[in-house]
């Protein structure tokens, strides 16, 4: 791979997004935030501002499966949901293994029960982070 790429990782929800930024340079995943209160079309845009304002190159969704690697009914409804995002966006769209990344948000927000709404956005972070670990530079 060639270059810096510039990634954005959704933890897609029904109820909320959470969304994270890093490129393959740093290897370091940032949160930025949450989305909630969407239709997909809205949600859709959103992304789509976001990946012109900052440049980004490819877009990481986490694949939601059982612990055996199995598809689950919200493997299918993500999988819908990436067709439609390449249907509307000219960067790559990919999905990203995502067992445990909520659990593990969970556990990092343990001690600051008000931050539960970001456990969308630190799983996001997760499933970023893992996925910069795993691309060669």
């Amino acid at each position: 791979m060639v270059g810096t790429m510039k990634c954005l990782a959704l933890d897609y929800g029904k109820t909320r997004v959470g969304l994270a930024l890093g490129d393959t340079a740093t290897k370091v995943a940032v949160g930025k935030g949450v989305i909630e209160g969407f239709s997909q079309n809205k949600l859709i845009a959103k992304i789509k501002a976001i990946v012109n304002l900052e440049h980004i190159d490819r877009v990481i969704i986490g694949l939601p499966l059982n612990l055996k690697g199995e598809a689950t009914l919200m493997t299918t409804e993500v999988q819908r949901f990436v067709e439609k995002l390449r249907n509307h966006t000219t960067v790559p769209v990919q999905t990203f293994d995502e067992r445990l990344t909520s659990a593990m948000a969970d556990r990092l927000l343990q001690e600051n029960p008000s931050k539960h709404k970001k456990q969308d956005q630190v799983a996001a972070q997760i499933i970023l982070q893992n996925y910069l670990d795993s691309v060669a530079v």
